[in-house]
Protein backbone atom coordinates (compact mmCIF):
# COMPACT_ATOMS: atom_id res chain seq x y z
CA UNK A 1 0.00 0.00 0.00
CA UNK A 2 2.81 2.38 0.88
CA UNK A 3 4.63 1.66 -2.39
CA UNK A 4 1.46 2.30 -4.41
CA UNK A 5 0.91 5.62 -2.67
CA UNK A 6 4.54 6.57 -3.37
CA UNK A 7 4.12 5.69 -7.10
CA UNK A 8 0.88 7.67 -7.24
CA UNK A 9 2.65 10.65 -5.66
CA UNK A 10 5.47 10.43 -8.26
CA UNK A 11 2.96 10.24 -11.15
CA UNK A 12 1.13 13.31 -9.85
CA UNK A 13 4.43 15.21 -9.52
CA UNK A 14 5.50 14.26 -13.10
CA UNK A 15 2.09 15.23 -14.46
CA UNK A 16 2.26 18.56 -12.69
CA UNK A 17 5.75 19.32 -14.01
CA UNK A 18 4.73 18.29 -17.55
CA UNK A 19 1.81 20.70 -17.42
CA UNK A 20 4.08 23.49 -16.10
CA UNK A 21 6.58 22.70 -18.87
CA UNK A 22 3.90 23.14 -21.59
CA UNK A 23 2.79 26.47 -20.16
CA UNK A 24 6.35 27.81 -19.61
CA UNK A 25 8.45 27.02 -22.69
CA UNK A 26 10.64 30.15 -22.52
CA UNK A 27 14.36 29.86 -21.75
CA UNK A 28 16.23 31.74 -19.05
CA UNK A 29 19.98 32.00 -18.26
CA UNK A 30 21.18 29.96 -15.26
CA UNK A 31 24.58 30.96 -13.87
CA UNK A 32 26.52 28.17 -12.14
CA UNK A 33 29.71 30.32 -11.84
CA UNK A 34 30.60 33.96 -12.25
CA UNK A 35 31.64 33.48 -15.87
CA UNK A 36 29.58 30.53 -17.04
CA UNK A 37 25.91 30.10 -17.71
CA UNK A 38 23.48 27.74 -19.37
CA UNK A 39 20.07 28.26 -20.98
CA UNK A 40 17.32 26.27 -19.21
CA UNK A 41 13.57 26.30 -19.34
CA UNK A 42 11.50 27.33 -16.37
CA UNK A 43 10.15 23.77 -16.02
CA UNK A 44 13.65 22.32 -16.00
CA UNK A 45 14.68 24.79 -13.28
CA UNK A 46 11.62 23.85 -11.20
CA UNK A 47 12.28 20.13 -11.65
CA UNK A 48 15.95 20.63 -10.68
CA UNK A 49 14.94 22.61 -7.55
CA UNK A 50 12.46 19.94 -6.58
CA UNK A 51 15.08 17.22 -6.97
CA UNK A 52 17.60 19.12 -4.90
CA UNK A 53 15.00 19.68 -2.16
CA UNK A 54 14.01 16.03 -2.23
CA UNK A 55 17.67 15.01 -2.00
CA UNK A 56 18.13 17.27 1.02
CA UNK A 57 15.06 15.80 2.70
CA UNK A 58 16.22 12.26 1.99
CA UNK A 59 19.73 13.04 3.21
CA UNK A 60 18.38 14.62 6.41
CA UNK A 61 16.14 11.62 6.98
CA UNK A 62 19.08 9.26 6.45
CA UNK A 63 21.21 11.24 8.93
CA UNK A 64 18.39 11.10 11.47
CA UNK A 65 17.94 7.37 10.91
CA UNK A 66 21.67 6.72 11.26
CA UNK A 67 21.78 8.82 14.46
CA UNK A 68 18.79 6.99 15.89
CA UNK A 69 20.30 3.63 14.97
CA UNK A 70 23.64 4.60 16.56
CA UNK A 71 21.87 5.78 19.71
CA UNK A 72 19.82 2.60 19.91
CA UNK A 73 22.97 0.53 19.44
CA UNK A 74 24.79 2.39 22.20
CA UNK A 75 21.81 2.01 24.51
CA UNK A 76 21.59 -1.72 23.78
CA UNK A 77 25.32 -2.04 24.30
CA UNK A 78 25.17 -0.11 27.58
CA UNK A 79 22.21 -2.20 28.73
CA UNK A 80 24.16 -5.35 27.92
CA UNK A 81 27.18 -4.06 29.84
CA UNK A 82 25.00 -3.08 32.79
CA UNK A 83 23.37 -6.47 32.72
CA UNK A 84 26.82 -8.05 32.76
CA UNK A 85 27.77 -5.70 35.63
CA UNK A 86 24.66 -6.75 37.56
CA UNK A 87 25.66 -10.37 36.99
CA UNK A 88 29.05 -9.54 38.52
CA UNK A 89 27.31 -8.02 41.55
CA UNK A 90 25.28 -11.20 41.98
CA UNK A 91 28.49 -13.21 41.67
CA UNK A 92 30.17 -10.96 44.24
CA UNK A 93 27.26 -11.57 46.63
CA UNK A 94 27.89 -15.27 46.34
CA UNK A 95 31.59 -14.79 47.04
CA UNK A 96 30.74 -12.63 50.06
CA UNK A 97 28.39 -15.22 51.52
CA UNK A 98 31.13 -17.83 51.22
CA UNK A 99 33.69 -15.57 52.86
CA UNK A 100 35.74 -15.08 49.66
CA UNK A 101 36.22 -11.37 50.26
CA UNK A 102 39.09 -10.73 47.83
CA UNK A 103 37.19 -12.30 44.95
CA UNK A 104 34.06 -10.35 45.88
CA UNK A 105 36.00 -7.07 45.90
CA UNK A 106 37.52 -7.84 42.49
CA UNK A 107 34.10 -8.56 40.93
CA UNK A 108 32.61 -5.41 42.43
CA UNK A 109 35.48 -3.32 41.12
CA UNK A 110 34.84 -4.59 37.58
CA UNK A 111 31.11 -3.99 37.97
CA UNK A 112 31.55 -0.41 39.19
CA UNK A 113 33.96 0.33 36.33
CA UNK A 114 30.95 -0.19 34.03
CA UNK A 115 28.22 1.17 36.30
CA UNK A 116 29.84 3.54 38.82
CA UNK A 117 26.50 4.65 40.29
CA UNK A 118 25.19 1.18 41.13
CA UNK A 119 24.16 1.77 44.73
CA UNK A 120 23.76 -1.91 45.57
CA UNK A 121 27.29 -2.63 44.35
CA UNK A 122 28.67 0.33 46.33
CA UNK A 123 26.94 -0.77 49.53
CA UNK A 124 28.20 -4.32 49.12
CA UNK A 125 31.71 -3.04 48.38
CA UNK A 126 31.64 -0.96 51.57
CA UNK A 127 30.64 -4.06 53.56
CA UNK A 128 33.30 -6.23 51.91
CA UNK A 129 36.08 -3.68 52.41
CA UNK A 130 35.07 -3.22 56.04
CA UNK A 131 35.34 -6.96 56.61
CA UNK A 132 38.66 -7.01 54.76
CA UNK A 133 39.93 -4.37 57.23
CA UNK A 134 40.42 -1.83 54.43
CA UNK A 135 38.35 1.02 55.89
CA UNK A 136 39.65 3.66 53.48
CA UNK A 137 38.13 1.84 50.49
CA UNK A 138 34.89 1.38 52.41
CA UNK A 139 34.87 5.13 53.10
CA UNK A 140 35.31 5.85 49.38
CA UNK A 141 32.35 3.61 48.51
CA UNK A 142 30.07 5.15 51.13
CA UNK A 143 31.15 8.67 50.18
CA UNK A 144 30.09 7.92 46.60
CA UNK A 145 26.69 6.76 47.86
CA UNK A 146 26.39 9.96 49.90
CA UNK A 147 27.06 11.98 46.76
CA UNK A 148 24.41 10.03 44.84
CA UNK A 149 21.79 10.35 47.59
CA UNK A 150 22.65 13.08 50.14
CA UNK A 151 19.35 12.50 51.97
CA UNK A 152 20.23 8.97 53.13
CA UNK A 153 21.22 9.54 56.76
CA UNK A 154 22.06 5.88 57.35
CA UNK A 155 25.03 6.25 54.99
CA UNK A 156 26.23 9.16 57.14
CA UNK A 157 26.01 6.92 60.20
CA UNK A 158 27.96 4.10 58.53
CA UNK A 159 30.62 6.57 57.48
CA UNK A 160 30.82 7.94 61.02
CA UNK A 161 31.33 4.43 62.39
CA UNK A 162 34.16 3.83 59.93
CA UNK A 163 35.82 7.10 60.81
CA UNK A 164 35.61 6.18 64.49
CA UNK A 165 37.32 2.86 63.75
CA UNK A 166 40.03 4.85 61.94
CA UNK A 167 40.35 7.14 65.02
CA UNK A 168 39.25 10.09 62.90
CA UNK A 169 37.01 11.67 65.51
CA UNK A 170 36.69 14.99 63.70
CA UNK A 171 35.05 13.54 60.58
CA UNK A 172 32.97 11.11 62.64
CA UNK A 173 31.69 13.91 64.87
CA UNK A 174 30.90 16.11 61.88
CA UNK A 175 28.80 13.38 60.25
CA UNK A 176 26.97 12.52 63.47
CA UNK A 177 26.18 16.18 64.04
CA UNK A 178 24.78 16.37 60.51
CA UNK A 179 22.41 13.52 61.33
CA UNK A 180 21.51 15.12 64.66
CA UNK A 181 20.73 18.44 62.97
CA UNK A 182 18.10 16.70 60.83
CA UNK A 183 15.79 16.94 63.83
CA UNK A 184 15.21 13.21 64.26
CA UNK A 185 15.69 11.69 67.72
CA UNK A 186 18.36 9.07 67.15
CA UNK A 187 19.77 7.17 70.13
CA UNK A 188 22.61 5.63 68.16
CA UNK A 189 23.76 9.05 67.02
CA UNK A 190 23.59 10.48 70.54
CA UNK A 191 25.56 7.51 71.89
CA UNK A 192 28.14 7.89 69.12
CA UNK A 193 28.63 11.59 69.85
CA UNK A 194 28.79 10.83 73.57
CA UNK A 195 31.49 8.20 73.11
CA UNK A 196 33.58 10.59 71.00
CA UNK A 197 33.20 13.29 73.63
CA UNK A 198 34.36 10.85 76.31
CA UNK A 199 37.34 9.76 74.23
CA UNK A 200 38.32 13.39 73.75
CA UNK A 201 37.93 14.09 77.47
CA UNK A 202 34.95 16.42 76.94
CA UNK A 203 33.03 15.07 79.91
CA UNK A 204 30.52 17.87 80.44
CA UNK A 205 29.05 17.67 76.89
CA UNK A 206 29.09 13.88 77.26
CA UNK A 207 27.15 14.24 80.53
CA UNK A 208 24.53 16.40 78.78
CA UNK A 209 24.07 13.81 76.05
CA UNK A 210 23.82 10.91 78.49
CA UNK A 211 21.24 12.84 80.48
CA UNK A 212 19.23 13.24 77.27
CA UNK A 213 19.60 9.53 76.48
CA UNK A 214 18.41 8.41 79.93
CA UNK A 215 15.50 10.84 79.82
CA UNK A 216 14.49 9.68 76.33
CA UNK A 217 14.60 6.00 77.31
CA UNK A 218 12.76 6.57 80.56
CA UNK A 219 11.89 3.29 82.24
CA UNK A 220 13.55 1.42 79.37
CA UNK A 221 16.98 2.73 80.40
CA UNK A 222 19.27 -0.18 81.21
CA UNK A 223 21.58 -0.57 84.19
CA UNK A 224 24.45 0.19 81.80
CA UNK A 225 22.81 3.50 80.88
CA UNK A 226 22.43 4.36 84.54
CA UNK A 227 26.03 3.39 85.33
CA UNK A 228 27.29 5.54 82.47
CA UNK A 229 25.16 8.43 83.71
CA UNK A 230 26.56 8.00 87.22
CA UNK A 231 30.12 8.01 85.85
CA UNK A 232 29.51 11.20 83.86
CA UNK A 233 27.81 12.84 86.83
CA UNK A 234 31.00 12.10 88.74
CA UNK A 235 33.14 13.55 85.93
CA UNK A 236 31.04 16.72 85.85
CA UNK A 237 31.44 17.12 89.61
CA UNK A 238 35.22 16.72 89.23
CA UNK A 239 35.27 19.38 86.50
CA UNK A 240 33.29 21.70 88.78
CA UNK A 241 35.84 21.06 91.52
CA UNK A 242 38.71 21.85 89.16
CA UNK A 243 37.02 25.10 88.12
CA UNK A 244 36.76 26.24 91.73
CA UNK A 245 33.03 25.60 92.13
CA UNK A 246 33.62 23.40 95.15
CA UNK A 247 30.22 23.85 96.81
CA UNK A 248 28.39 22.77 93.67
CA UNK A 249 30.83 19.88 93.21
CA UNK A 250 30.31 18.72 96.80
CA UNK A 251 26.54 18.87 96.35
CA UNK A 252 26.75 16.80 93.18
CA UNK A 253 28.97 14.19 94.83
CA UNK A 254 26.62 13.84 97.80
CA UNK A 255 23.64 13.46 95.46
CA UNK A 256 25.53 10.84 93.48
CA UNK A 257 26.33 8.87 96.63
CA UNK A 258 22.66 8.98 97.58
CA UNK A 259 21.45 7.91 94.13
CA UNK A 260 24.21 5.38 93.39
CA UNK A 261 25.64 4.11 96.69
CA UNK A 262 27.74 1.52 94.87
CA UNK A 263 29.77 4.06 92.88
CA UNK A 264 33.18 4.06 94.59
CA UNK A 265 34.83 7.14 92.99
CA UNK A 266 32.20 9.52 94.39
CA UNK A 267 33.09 8.55 97.99
CA UNK A 268 36.82 8.89 97.31
CA UNK A 269 36.46 12.29 95.64
CA UNK A 270 34.20 13.62 98.40
CA UNK A 271 36.56 12.36 101.12
CA UNK A 272 39.55 14.01 99.44
CA UNK A 273 37.60 17.25 99.14
CA UNK A 274 36.62 17.17 102.81
CA UNK A 275 40.20 16.34 103.75
CA UNK A 276 41.42 19.39 101.80
CA UNK A 277 38.99 21.56 103.78
CA UNK A 278 40.23 20.15 107.08
CA UNK A 279 37.16 18.00 107.81
CA UNK A 280 39.21 14.91 108.62
CA UNK A 281 36.57 13.20 110.75
CA UNK A 282 33.88 13.60 108.10
CA UNK A 283 36.28 12.41 105.43
CA UNK A 284 36.97 9.32 107.54
CA UNK A 285 33.25 8.68 107.94
CA UNK A 286 32.72 8.98 104.19
CA UNK A 287 35.46 6.41 103.54
CA UNK A 288 34.00 3.95 106.04
CA UNK A 289 30.51 4.55 104.64
CA UNK A 290 31.86 3.81 101.19
CA UNK A 291 33.38 0.53 102.35
CA UNK A 292 30.18 -0.58 104.08
CA UNK A 293 28.20 0.21 100.92
CA UNK A 294 30.58 -1.37 98.39
CA UNK A 295 33.00 -3.66 100.27
CA UNK A 296 35.75 -2.26 98.04
CA UNK A 297 39.08 -2.30 99.85
CA UNK A 298 40.35 0.83 98.14
CA UNK A 299 38.74 2.68 101.05
CA UNK A 300 41.21 1.04 103.44
CA UNK A 301 44.09 2.29 101.29
CA UNK A 302 42.65 5.81 101.40
CA UNK A 303 41.99 5.48 105.13
CA UNK A 304 45.61 4.49 105.79
CA UNK A 305 46.90 7.42 103.74
CA UNK A 306 44.57 9.76 105.60
CA UNK A 307 45.79 8.51 108.99
CA UNK A 308 49.47 8.87 108.04
CA UNK A 309 49.12 12.27 106.32
CA UNK A 310 47.18 13.77 109.23
CA UNK A 311 49.40 12.04 111.80
CA UNK A 312 46.35 10.41 113.40
CA UNK A 313 47.09 6.68 113.07
CA UNK A 314 45.37 5.85 116.38
CA UNK A 315 42.10 7.31 115.11
CA UNK A 316 42.32 5.05 112.06
CA UNK A 317 43.11 2.01 114.24
CA UNK A 318 40.07 2.86 116.37
CA UNK A 319 37.87 2.93 113.27
CA UNK A 320 39.24 -0.46 112.18
CA UNK A 321 38.50 -1.83 115.63
CA UNK A 322 34.90 -0.55 115.49
CA UNK A 323 34.45 -2.14 112.11
CA UNK A 324 35.86 -5.48 113.29
CA UNK A 325 33.58 -5.50 116.32
CA UNK A 326 30.64 -5.31 113.92
CA UNK A 327 32.06 -7.77 111.37
CA UNK A 328 34.88 -9.82 112.97
CA UNK A 329 35.02 -12.23 110.00
CA UNK A 330 35.72 -9.47 107.48
CA UNK A 331 38.88 -10.69 105.73
CA UNK A 332 39.73 -7.33 104.15
CA UNK A 333 39.36 -5.41 107.41
CA UNK A 334 41.63 -7.87 109.24
CA UNK A 335 44.14 -7.87 106.39
CA UNK A 336 44.39 -4.12 106.00
CA UNK A 337 44.55 -3.47 109.71
CA UNK A 338 47.55 -5.84 109.82
CA UNK A 339 49.02 -4.08 106.80
CA UNK A 340 48.55 -0.71 108.54
CA UNK A 341 50.35 -2.02 111.59
CA UNK A 342 53.24 -3.07 109.35
CA UNK A 343 53.33 0.39 107.85
CA UNK A 344 53.51 1.87 111.34
CA UNK A 345 56.32 -0.59 112.30
CA UNK A 346 54.01 -2.11 114.95
CA UNK A 347 55.29 -5.56 114.09
CA UNK A 348 53.84 -7.59 116.99
CA UNK A 349 50.36 -6.17 116.44
CA UNK A 350 50.74 -6.67 112.69
CA UNK A 351 51.64 -10.33 113.06
CA UNK A 352 48.78 -10.99 115.44
CA UNK A 353 46.28 -9.30 113.15
CA UNK A 354 47.55 -10.98 109.99
CA UNK A 355 47.35 -14.39 111.62
CA UNK A 356 43.66 -13.69 112.26
CA UNK A 357 43.22 -12.83 108.59
CA UNK A 358 45.05 -16.02 107.59
CA UNK A 359 42.49 -18.10 109.48
CA UNK A 360 39.77 -16.61 107.29
CA UNK A 361 41.51 -16.96 103.88
CA UNK A 362 44.72 -18.99 104.29
CA UNK A 363 45.49 -19.47 100.60
CA UNK A 364 45.39 -15.90 99.38
CA UNK A 365 48.66 -14.51 98.04
CA UNK A 366 48.01 -11.12 99.65
CA UNK A 367 47.88 -12.51 103.20
CA UNK A 368 50.91 -14.70 102.60
CA UNK A 369 53.13 -11.89 101.33
CA UNK A 370 52.21 -9.68 104.29
CA UNK A 371 52.67 -12.50 106.78
CA UNK A 372 56.03 -13.29 105.25
CA UNK A 373 57.17 -9.72 105.81
CA UNK A 374 55.82 -9.64 109.38
CA UNK A 375 57.59 -12.92 110.20
CA UNK A 376 60.82 -11.72 108.61
CA UNK A 377 60.77 -8.61 110.78
CA UNK A 378 60.31 -10.81 113.85
CA UNK A 379 63.31 -12.91 112.80
CA UNK A 380 61.26 -16.03 112.04
CA UNK A 381 62.94 -16.59 108.70
CA UNK A 382 61.92 -20.19 108.12
CA UNK A 383 58.23 -19.40 108.52
CA UNK A 384 58.70 -16.27 106.44
CA UNK A 385 60.19 -18.38 103.63
CA UNK A 386 57.18 -20.70 103.72
CA UNK A 387 54.81 -17.79 103.27
CA UNK A 388 56.98 -16.27 100.55
CA UNK A 389 56.74 -19.58 98.71
CA UNK A 390 52.96 -19.53 99.00
CA UNK A 391 52.87 -15.99 97.70
CA UNK A 392 55.15 -16.80 94.77
CA UNK A 393 54.28 -14.55 91.83
CA UNK A 394 53.94 -11.25 93.63
CA UNK A 395 56.61 -8.88 92.32
CA UNK A 396 56.37 -6.00 94.78
CA UNK A 397 56.32 -6.16 98.53
CA UNK A 398 53.44 -4.79 100.60
CA UNK A 399 51.54 -3.59 97.53
CA UNK A 400 48.34 -5.52 96.87
CA UNK A 401 47.26 -4.83 93.28
CA UNK A 402 43.91 -3.72 91.95
CA UNK A 403 42.27 -5.57 89.06
CA UNK A 404 39.77 -4.07 86.61
CA UNK A 405 36.55 -6.07 86.55
CA UNK A 406 36.02 -5.00 82.95
CA UNK A 407 39.27 -5.99 81.21
CA UNK A 408 41.41 -7.61 83.93
CA UNK A 409 44.06 -4.87 83.85
CA UNK A 410 46.25 -4.83 87.00
CA UNK A 411 47.56 -1.68 88.64
CA UNK A 412 49.16 -0.76 91.95
CA UNK A 413 47.53 2.69 92.07
CA UNK A 414 43.73 2.89 92.23
CA UNK A 415 42.00 5.19 89.76
CA UNK A 416 38.35 6.04 89.21
CA UNK A 417 38.52 4.97 85.57
CA UNK A 418 40.43 2.13 83.93
CA UNK A 419 42.99 3.55 81.47
CA UNK A 420 42.81 0.36 79.42
CA UNK A 421 39.09 -0.23 78.77
CA UNK A 422 37.73 3.12 79.97
CA UNK A 423 35.07 1.90 82.42
CA UNK A 424 34.46 3.71 85.67
CA UNK A 425 34.17 2.12 89.10
CA UNK A 426 35.86 -1.07 87.91
CA UNK A 427 38.97 -1.44 90.10
CA UNK A 428 38.84 -3.73 93.11
CA UNK A 429 41.49 -5.35 95.29
CA UNK A 430 42.98 -8.49 93.75
CA UNK A 431 43.92 -10.90 96.51
CA UNK A 432 44.95 -13.51 93.98
CA UNK A 433 43.36 -16.87 93.40
CA UNK A 434 43.61 -20.02 95.43
CA UNK A 435 44.60 -22.11 92.44
CA UNK A 436 47.80 -20.10 92.09
CA UNK A 437 48.98 -20.74 95.63
CA UNK A 438 51.60 -23.49 96.03
CA UNK A 439 52.07 -25.60 99.14
CA UNK A 440 54.93 -24.60 101.41
CA UNK A 441 57.73 -27.09 102.02
CA UNK A 442 60.82 -26.78 104.19
CA UNK A 443 63.99 -27.59 102.34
Amino acid sequence: MGVRLLLLFCVIILAGFSYVSLLNGQHIPFFYSTMRQVEVTVSELAILSFCLGAAMVILGTMVKDVTEASKNWRERRLAQRKEAARARVAKAMGFHRRGMLNEAAAELGKSLAVNPEDREALELLATVETERKVPLEAVKALTRIKQIDPSDLFVYYRLACLYREMNDDENALSLLKTIESSGEENLRVWEGIRDIRIRRGEMVPAYDLQKKIVKFKGKAATSGDQEMFAALRYEKAIRRMENGKTDDAERRLRELIKDHPGFVPSYVALAEHLRSRGNVDEATEILLRGYRATRNSVFFIKLEDLGVETERPHAVIARYSELLRDTPADFDANLFLGKFFLRLEMNDEALEQLLKAEQLEPDRESINILLAEALRRRGRYESACQHYQRAFGYKRRYLIPFRCTGCGQNTIKWTARCPSCGIWNGFAIDHGHKEYAIPAKIR
